[in-house]
């Protein structure tokens, strides 16, 4: 072999290394990236008047407001964006929904709110059939102040709990799915007496709120007991809203009628060739 065509193959073979050397590199696993955080969606509070239609809300110092005005019914509306279903622990002016007591969500059981869904809360319940109407009353006449605590009148709350998992999770297909549980049954809870008023409505100034929630006429709220365990003693969400009406928001500094405010001069008129008269008289 002459020296010419030796050098020849060194160099080819180097050529040759050093492509493989290239592709080997580039058959690399590409570096790996965590994957992007997403957020898992918030558990939901609102209010809706009769007819389904949400109430004014307004962002304000920290807190969310609900304006409401002397009268209307309203529904508490708690929604689940997650896949599995949940209970949900609500309060109405500091009384439990359910059993009308002070309301705590370590003693009290709640409402079951389906995977990716929401219940619909019309009122105090008296039974298994039937609830007292949410409805926006003065503070003296809120069910709360006639219960002896006219100091949470104004507020709404709900405290979520996850359910434990357990093998027997998922209900057979001919069973209709829970729209509520507790473990005792249903205590219809009592108005109080016409004798007890007077001492509860002169407790009421304690209350902020021009309006509190009023133990309404019957309504059908027909529900059904099934069994929850919860994951934790504590609630993995809780969420409050506070209501006033349209005066009460304003004097707290939320622009409820978001009026046009405009510092600038108004526009003088045009000026009119022909504004009317027949004759010409003489100036003021």
């Amino acid at each position: 072999m002459t020296r010419r065509r030796l050098r020849f193959l060194v160099a080819t073979l180097a050529i040759v290394s050093v492509t493989l050397a290239v592709v080997a590199a580039g058959a690399r696993s590409p570096r790996w990236r965590r994957p992007p955080v997403v957020a898992t969606p918030s558990f939901g509070l609102s209010l809706e008047d009769g007819s389904g239609v949400s109430l004014p809300t307004f962002q304000h110092g920290g807190q969310t407001w609900v304006q409401g005005e002397d009268g209307d019914r309203y529904v508490v509306v708690v929604r689940n964006p997650t896949s599995e279903r949940v209970e949900a622990v609500v309060s109405v002016d500091g009384r439990d929904v359910l059993s009308g007591q002070s309301a705590n969500f370590r003693r009290h059981r709640g409402y079951i709110v389906p995977a990716f869904g929401s219940v619909r809360i019309e009122g105090f319940r008296q039974s298994l059939d039937s609830v007292a109407t949410f409805r926006f009353t003065n503070p003296e006449n809120s069910y709360s102040a006639r219960r002896g605590t006219p100091e949470n009148v104004g507020v709404v709350g709900v405290a979520f709990f996850r359910e434990r998992a357990r093998p027997d999770a998922f209900l057979p297909e001919d069973e209709p799915a829970p729209t509520w549980r507790r473990r005792a049954p249903a205590r219809k809870a009592q108005a109080p007496s016409a004798a007890g008023r007077s001492g509860a409505a002169e407790r009421s100034a304690d209350s902020d709120s021009n309006i509190g929630t009023e133990y309404g006429e019957s309504r059908t709220s027909r529900v059904m007991q099934v069994s929850f365990e919860r994951a934790s003693t504590s609630p993995t969400r809780v969420i409050t809203l506070r209501y006033d009406d349209a005066e009460g928001l304003e004097a707290r500094g939320i622009d409820v009628f978001r009026r046009f405010r405009d510092d600038r001069p108004r526009p003088r008129p045009f000026p009119q060739a022909f504004s009317g008269g027949e004759f010409a008289p003489p100036p003021p």
